[in-house]
């Protein structure tokens, strides 16, 4: 069922127009949900990201029992993993199949403009990425991003039923991946693991003067930016390795075809005015992503050893965080429907997120790591919470100054550079009504 544009609903939700490439959207043409909905997800992905920025995840347990917050950092990880922890990556993905939907439908799905447009617009999302792997944080999605979205041109023109279930195959994907390593004893990422331990010992054995008990919080400890650099140059092999033994692959592009999937949904069907549809999506996305949640979270947290729990891991991972991610975008649509105002703050954060999950890595490095305050490794995650928190709160106020004076967010600029290779003006032409005549 659709609601007609005349809804009073649809006033907040609008629907993309044709637009010329290389133009920014027109502000009454633009999906505000989707920036609040990226918004969102900006900030929990930071408050994911934390643990490691400030080098929380790497103090032993013995010496977090010395903090003062100790019982509320156990019940805020508790917390943040069942609720947090890789919901709001699947939002991001699937925001990012959403957005290759609507360039392709702007662009009247012409191949000849959208193929070497988009193939451009990745190359250059692939450059920026490079340089937050290998030069600023290893936690970088980026780059993964840029890569698979090369793969995705090719489910442009797959039909809904078979991007369902193509998605319904990737998800499931890691789990079968998995399977195959165990019973083959094929667990090529070893390699990786195994040149990086190499690697970075030799180099952190040369940084530390020779001394060979170096800790993991060591790396967040280094004074020396060119040291830094260095080791950060070995790091993306852990984070390749990593996203090879997960299945991450598999998973990303999954969740990009939900996203194209959503996106047609949005353009064709307006579902975004749907309440009813959007209530059983909350609905069964809760049913069925709470309990595979919870259950998640006790194999999690009573660490359980053993080739089972490992398994269980992967089949838990699969079918707990898209259901949770699918019930948060349709939560935060009916909000966005039925009271706008109480997250429009968000908005500005979502039209400058590349820029502000950039900037979050920079800020972080710089208050936490040796090179910069050196305040990590200091105290527990409900105190690094409360950092990402404000650095977010700062983040808005940033955002929405800076869109009242330019068309896009910094990084955003330079990638639309990179894509369509010439100058674009960032600067908002000045109204004519302020321009003092002679």
């Amino acid at each position: 069922m659709s609601i007609s544009k005349s809804s009073p609903s649809h006033k907040n939700i609008r629907l993309f127009t044709t637009n010329l490439p290389g133009t920014p959207v027109p502000k009454k043409d633009r999906i505000s949900y989707l920036d609040i909905l990226r918004g969102i997800a900006i900030l929990f992905i930071f408050i994911a990201n934390i643990r490691y920025l400030s080098g929380e995840y790497f103090i032993s347990e013995l010496q977090k029992t010395a903090f003062a917050t100790t019982s509320l950092d156990y019940l805020v990880e508790i917390f943040a993993f069942m609720l947090v922890d890789g919901k709001f990556y699947s939002i991001f993905s699937i925001l990012f199949g959403i957005g290759f939907a609507v360039q392709y439908h702007r662009m009247g799905h012409d191949d000849k403009v959208f193929v070497p447009f988009f193939r451009k617009r990745m190359l250059g999302l692939l450059l920026i990425g490079t340089v937050h792997l290998f030069l600023i944080w290893l936690g970088d999605i980026l780059t993964l991003y840029a890569l698979i979205g090369f793969v995705l041109i090719w489910f442009r023109k797959f039909s809904d039923k078979r991007l369902l279930l193509w998605s319904a195959i990737l998800l499931l994907m890691p789990v079968v991946h998995f399977a195959i390593m165990y019973l083959t004893d094929t667990f090529y990422p070893k390699y990786l693991f195994a040149l990086h331990d190499q690697l970075s010992s030799r180099a952190m054995i040369n940084m530390l003067e020779g001394e060979n008990n170096f800790t993991k919080g060591a790396y967040i400890s280094i004074t020396s930016l060119t040291k830094l650099i260095e080791l950060n140059l070995i790091m993306p092999l852990l984070r390749f390795g990593s996203i090879l033994i997960e299945g991450r692959i598999f998973k990303v592009l999954a969740l990009f075809l939900l996203g194209i999937y959503a996106g047609r949904q949005i353009l064709e069907h307006h579902i975004l005015s749907n309440n009813i549809l959007l209530k059983k999506i909350l609905t069964w996305g809760l049913v069925i992503g709470l309990p595979m949640n919870l259950l998640r979270t006790w194999v999690e947290f009573s660490h359980m050893e053993g080739i089972i729990w490992e398994f269980a891991t992967y089949l838990l991972n699969a079918l707990a965080l898209a259901p949770m991610a699918a019930a948060y975008c349709a939560l935060i649509a009916l909000l966005v429907t039925r009271r706008p105002a109480w997250l429009k703050w968000f908005s500005s954060v979502g039209r400058t997120a590349l820029s502000n999950y950039l900037f979050q890595s920079l800020i972080s490095i710089y208050v936490f790591y040796g090179v910069g305050l050196g305040y990590g490794l200091s105290f527990g995650y409900s105190i690094a919470v409360l950092f990402a928190l404000v650095v977010f709160s700062w983040q808005i106020i940033f955002s929405t100054l800076w869109l009242g004076t330019f068309r896009f967010g910094p990084v955003e600029w330079i990638w639309r550079q990179l894509t369509y290779g010439k100058m674009i003006k960032l600067r908002k032409p000045v109204p004519k009504a302020t321009i003092k005549t002679a």
